[in-house]
This record gives structure tokens, sequence and C-alpha cells, in this order.
């Protein structure tokens, strides 16, 4: 069984419950970015871009450790 990717946004700071659960890495941080550029917009769009790429950072970072529950692979 392949490993599920699981982020929340939560975690990259913002506030709400959305969570992103995909097989693939790539399509988990598209889905991530696009819930963020349609929800948060405002909000991230008046972060540095230094802050705008530390985001992004944490979301490499959060896929490579699992959702923070305890699980890495469903």
């Amino acid at each position: 069984m392949a490993k599920l990717q699981i982020m929340k946004c939560r975690d990259l700071g913002f506030n709400d419950d959305f969570i992103v659960i995909e097989q693939d890495r790539e399509i988990a941080k598209k889905k991530m970015m696009d819930h963020i550029l349609e929800k948060h917009k405002a909000e991230f769009e008046i972060l540095s871009e230094m802050h705008q790429e530390e985001i992004r950072a944490k979301m490499d970072f959060l896929l490579t450790r699992g959702c923070g529950c305890g699980v890495k692979e469903l």
C-alpha cells in the first residue's frame, strides 16, 4: 500500500481545518497551494516573499514527517 501524504492547513499557520490526503506528494502540495490561494489569498499575499517561501518549505517538511498524529502511513 502506498504511503499517504497528509498535510493540515493549520500546521502552515492558517486558521482552518482543511486537510490534504493524497498519495502523491506533488499533488498534495498543489492542492494545499490551491486551497491557500482560494481561501487565504489576502493573508498569503501580504506576507513577504521570504515568508511565502517558508510556507512552501514547511509543506515539504510536513509531508516528510506525517501529519503529527503519530501515523506516518495509513
